[in-house]
This record gives C-alpha cells, sequence and structure tokens, in this order.
C-alpha cells in the first residue's frame, strides 16, 4: 500500500512538472463586427465574449428609477458605433464564453465601460473605477446593486454551461493555475 501511494506521489509530480515546464497558451485573438448583447458581453461571428475585469449591471437590472442594465448595454453600443472590434481572448468562463479584453483601435472597451461608470472593476481597472467614483459617472451616481449582488437576489436561472468534452485537462491546468498561484506568492 505504501509502495502504491509513494508511486502515484511521484506520478502527480512528475505531471505537475511537465505542466509547468509547458509555456503559456497564446492568446486567441477574435476581430469583425460585434454584436452587444449587453453591458459586458459581446458576439462576434457568433462568439459570445466576456469583457474581463468588469461586472456591468444585467439588461434587466434598474438602479433606483434608472435601468442602468439597458443604459451599460447603450454605452457600450455608442463606444463600438458599428466599427470592428478586436478582443484578446484568455481562457473561458464557466458558460464557455470567451474572457477577453476588447478595442476599438487602441481604445480599451473594457476599461471605457469602467471609466464611463457603466461598470464596475472585477479585478482590473481599479484606478478607473476609482475616477468614475469620484466623478459621479454613470452607476456612482447614486444608489446601487452590484451586478453580482443583483444577480443573488433576483435568483436568475444561469446560462447552462457547454458541456465539456474532457474534464481532466481543465482540472490540470486548474491545479497547476494553483500551484503557479502558491509559488508566485512565496
Amino acid at each position: 500500500m505504501d509502495y502504491s501511494l509513494m508511486v502515484v506521489f511521484f506520478v502527480l509530480v512528475a505531471l505537475l512538472a511537465a505542466k509547468l515546464s509547458q509555456p503559456k497558451a497564446p492568446t486567441q485573438s477574435l476581430a469583425g463586427k460585434a454584436y452587444v448583447i449587453d453591458g459586458d458581453t459581446l458576439s462576434i461571428s457568433g462568439n459570445h465574449i466576456r469583457l474581463q475585469g468588469i461586472d456591468a449591471p444585467e439588461l434587466d437590472q434598474s438602479c433606483g428609477a434608472d435601468a442602468c442594465g439597458k443604459a451599460a448595454r447603450q454605452t457600450l453600443v455608442q463606444l463600438i458605433q458599428g466599427r470592428p472590434v478586436r478582443c484578446d481572448g484568455n481562457g473561458h468562463d464557466k458558460y464557455n464564453r470567451s474572457l477577453a479584453v476588447c478595442f476599438i483601435g487602441a481604445i480599451n472597451l473594457n476599461r471605457a465601460m469602467v471609466e464611463a461608470g457603466q461598470a464596475i472593476a472585477y479585478g482590473d481597472y481599479r484606478d478607473a473605477e476609482l475616477q468614475a467614483r469620484r466623478d459621479k459617472k454613470g452607476l456612482w451616481s447614486g444608489k446601487f446593486d452590484t451586478p453580482q449582488d443583483w444577480r443573488r437576489e433576483h435568483e436568475q436561472v444561469p446560462e447552462a454551461p457547454q458541456p465539456q468534452s474532457n474534464r481532466a485537462p481543465d482540472l490540470i491546468d486548474q491545479f497547476v493555475q494553483w500551484i503557479r498561484g502558491l509559488v508566485g506568492g512565496l
């Protein structure tokens, strides 16, 4: 029994070492005419893209008397103005949408939504959020529930995750990311 556990341990260490030595996968890029779904989700050529690092109000969300979800969507539509969008993907979310930073030329749409006060920073763009708060732009002009809290309160049925053909590599990737986080924090 001890021998078997030792072999399993060394096999896991070998797999982990092999995975850590692999170069990081390059980001995927999508470009073209974008359809705005809501304040933080686009579709390009049928590919749903979630703007990474931000969280905009849900389409049906109201903030006081204002329809802030529709306002966030309209702001993104106005930023794009029918121009081609380029999105640099960095993985997928739990609904199999590409997570990406999207651009119109040199304009970072993710940052622009936070700067306009139409989205909150969700890991990135904290400086832009602080400025929007100071200037009382968009959401920051009054009281509102964060999109995450609003979703929780309204118990929206989440989109069904796309079936995934092979979960083992995903689990290994998650484990490797966790290990890198631990090692990187030391």
